[in-house]
């Protein structure tokens, strides 16, 4: 397609690529515009009633004017395939930031997500409900701006947005219960979808993960979401209560409107507590002596100095006795005590007394203080966040507690703006627990990170619990699995697969399974001090 033309458009470069379509960087040969182009897949191609479908949904998603949402230009049909004209954005999407970085903090992520809820709800004012909210429909551009994309789209393509297993997982994570079992929505499910992708942003965990989008579907109707702090420890109580207030089951017991969610969130914290690391220090090792000074005997050495120094100076004016200059160490936060380039720092020879008072001085041979630096070691603090990818897998009804995992570091781990751990880096995950939790049936499988490879070396690490639930099915969750199972048979395989997904749900096996390649994020519960 790179170099071809759509109307007025000449295609430049592929910009990426999903389960609906793929993504086009164009420009406009008319206007010398450049704009993104989203070409549907061709199985969404030559249907009349799509056509006009997608024509209808274009001219209300047309009139939207927001600076936070991205602006859709034209819909066209070329040779029965449709075609998407929209705002380019240069910048990374709320996706992205959170796969670069983990979890984002409070005071950074709130007014992002409140950028993108100013868009939203004048899309909801204006009548109109996104149906498809979750980080990666949401960028933020090179100047600051969060962009809203995919507005409406996701209500032309109704249930196809899922109809392919596995190619829609993400949207997946992002549904609201109503939406899984196939019932009319408002915005209220977008403000639930908005829930999710605050969660993700703030822990760099969905709520529900599973290797099987009925899996997360069912856990969207029947499980609750796990405490924000479970993932990540900073997150403000008031803003995590927010996020679940978003995330309840009921629409009715949920935030109202936007408007009602970004009240919530201005209420909240805005500074989250992190831990401080261990200012420098210089160890000064006295001649013939290994005790060590620290910074603040530093302090109290050069202030003893300088007395000396002073006392010196006025006694020798007294007696009218000549004696070298000795320079005065000043010591402030912003410059260490000056070391001399031959690391001895001179101690003042003692003060002569007056013959006359009748006390002798012996002679005292100089003497010096070795000063000798020592390069600090490297302090990973508590509360650090550490991305691992499965390598192997972990199966409940195979693998027993006490097995360890062979892992890797997903992404550098950033310490004083340096990276401590680098990607790739070697990992263990144990398996400390595999217990069947009453009163039902629900598998509960829990996994910490207990080895990191850093410089060649092994070390201990203690840190979050990954926990991975099964879903209890006692008999009075039948129906709402059966319910569940033909929702989303009914997606996959019409009649047939209603029927088959009812039996399915109605006895969804217990095991869980974290397949190879998973992500889980971690956060250290204590500190790691490397050697240097």
């Amino acid at each position: 397609m790179v170099g071809t033309e759509v109307g007025n458009y000449r295609i430049l470069e592929k910009l990426g690529e999903g389960g609906m379509g793929v993504v086009y960087k164009a420009v406009d040969v008319n206007l010398d515009r450049v704009v993104a182009i989203k070409a549907l897949n061709t199985e969404l191609s030559g249907n009349p009633e799509l056509e006009e479908r997608f024509r209808a949904e274009a001219k209300a998603q047309g009139n939207l004017s927001h600076t936070n949402l991205a602006t859709l230009f034209a819909l066209l049909i070329e040779n029965g395939r449709p075609w998407m004209v929209m705002e380019f954005i240069e910048g990374e999407t709320f996706e992205h930031m959170v796969q670069r970085r983990g979890p984002i903090p409070s005071e950074e992520a709130v007014p992002l997500f409140r950028q993108a809820l100013l868009g939203i709800g004048y899309a909801h004012r204006m009548g109109i409900v996104h149906r498809d909210i979750k980080p990666a429909n949401m960028m933020l551009n090179n100047h600051g701006i969060v962009k809203v994309m995919d507005f409406g789209l996701a209500k032309v393509l109704g249930a196809r947005r899922v109809t392919r297993t596995g190619a829609q997982i993400g949207t997946a994570f992002y549904m609201s219960p109503e939406q899984v079992l196939n019932r009319a929505v408002d915005v209220r499910s977008d403000i639930y979808s908005l829930g999710v992708t605050l969660y993700e942003m703030l822990t760099a965990n969905v709520p529900f993960h599973a290797d099987s989008d009925y899996q997360v579907m069912t856990d969207h109707v029947n499980a609750p979401p796990p405490l924000l702090t479970r993932f990540y420890p900073y997150v403000p109580k008031d803003l995590e209560h927010a996020v679940l207030k978003a995330l309840e089951k009921n629409p009715a017991d949920r935030f109202q409107s936007v408007e009602e969610f970004g009240a919530a969130l201005a209420g909240s914290p805005s500074v989250v507590p992190a831990p401080v690391p261990a200012p420098d220090q210089r160890t000064i090792v006295p001649a013939g002596s290994s005790f060590a000074f620290t910074r603040e005997r530093q302090i109290i050495a050069a202030g003893m100095l300088a007395i000396l120094a002073l006392a010196g100076v006025l006694l020798a004016g007294r007696l009218g006795a000549r004696w070298p200059s000795l320079p005065l160490f000043a010591h402030n936060k912003s410059a260490p005590i000056p070391i001399p380039a031959n690391n001895i720092v001179p101690v003042p020879p003692p003060v002569p007394v007056n013959p006359a008072d009748g006390v002798a001085v012996a002679p005292v041979p100089d003497a010096g203080v070795v000063v000798a630096p020592v390069v600090p070691a490297l302090v990973i603090p508590a509360g650090t966040v550490v991305a691992v990818r499965m390598i192997e897998g972990v199966n409940s009804s195979v693998n027993q507690a006490g097995q360890r995992f062979a892992a890797h570091v997903d992404a550098p781990v950033i310490v004083n703006g340096a990276v401590a751990i680098s990607a790739g880096a070697a990992a263990r995950v144990a398996l400390i627990s595999v217990a069947q939790a009453p009163p039902a049936a629900r598998t509960d499988v829990r996994l910490e990170l207990v080895r990191l490879s850093i410089n060649g070396a092994t070390y201990r690490a203690r840190a979050s619990i990954f926990e991975q639930l099964g879903i209890p099915f006692e008999k009075k969750h039948a129906a709402v699995g059966a319910a569940v199972g033909a929702a989303i048979g009914g997606i996959f395989g019409h009649k047939k697969g209603a029927a088959d997904g009812a039996v399915a749900g109605a006895a969804s096996p217990f095991a869980v399974n974290i397949a190879p390649q998973t992500r889980i994020v971690f956060t250290l519960r204590d500190d790691i001090t490397v050697s240097q």
